[in-house]
């Protein structure tokens, strides 16, 4: 079978946002919540996207081990693999970084901070506001490059071989904003107010320097992917 760029989700309506959107003219495929994965050589990148669980709820949700080890040996064979939020906590505990449950209560556009140049991040230096939603956090693995720190959450992002984890939400776009709104449970504006969920999607739709670090990133991102069809 031919390579794609695996998307692996961990909520039955997740769509990918921006990551799928700007990968879409590469062949893709996605697996949901999966009892099994492709092996490596059907594969040209990875995406684990977003969930509403621990990442240490191995037992109660036996995929988020598939996905671990999957992650894991795709970064020992040079694959892309880019995980976001749940993503992030995912690789950068099967690495071996710190995972804390219920260490923070974030929801909305935080500011973070990006320490060091990265071209899946558009190789943007410097603050950016950026949708956070996440109560876990995993701290940055040994031997791992620190990308991008706020100040709740010191590994907002960071770099390990092929792979690179966020914690924020650098895919959600407008269509996300809304499912989160009305499909998850709670929705944004239980946790917060149609008002605050209401500036986040502005500030999402309007930030030119965030859409320029989505725009250049998961371009950087797909490039790396397209290489290995």
């Amino acid at each position: 079978m031919a390579r794609s760029v695996l998307f692996i989700k961990h909520i039955e309506y997740e769509t990918g946002g921006h990551a799928a959107t700007l990968t879409s003219h590469l062949p893709t495929r996605e697996a949901v919540f999966p009892a099994q994965l492709p092996p490596l050589d059907e594969i040209a990148g990875v995406v684990i996207t977003g969930g509403q669980m621990s990442a240490a709820e191995e037992d109660e949700h036996p995929s988020l081990a598939l996905t671990a080890d999957l992650a894991l040996r795709a970064i020992d064979a040079e694959i892309p693999v880019l995980g976001l939020c749940l993503g992030h906590q995912i690789i950068g505990r099967a690495l071996g970084g710190e995972h804390r449950e219920g260490a923070v209560d974030e929801v909305g556009i935080v500011d973070i901070d990006v320490v060091a140049p990265e071209p899946w991040l558009g190789g943007h230096v410097g603050p950016v506001g950026a949708m956070r939603w996440n109560s876990d956090v995993v701290a940055l693995p040994p031997g791992a490059t620190l990308l991008a720190t706020s100040a709740t959450v010191e590994n907002e992002a960071f770099r390990y071989g092929s792979a690179v984890g966020m914690q924020f939400h650098l895919e959600a776009d407008d269509r996300v904003m809304r499912l989160w709104d009305s499909v998850a449970s709670p929705t944004l504006s239980e946790l917060r107010s149609p008002d605050a969920v209401a500036g986040w999607r502005a500030h999402l739709a309007t930030d030119t320097t965030l859409q320029g670090i989505v725009q250049r990133g998961f371009a950087a991102f797909a490039e790396d992917c397209a290489r290995r069809l």
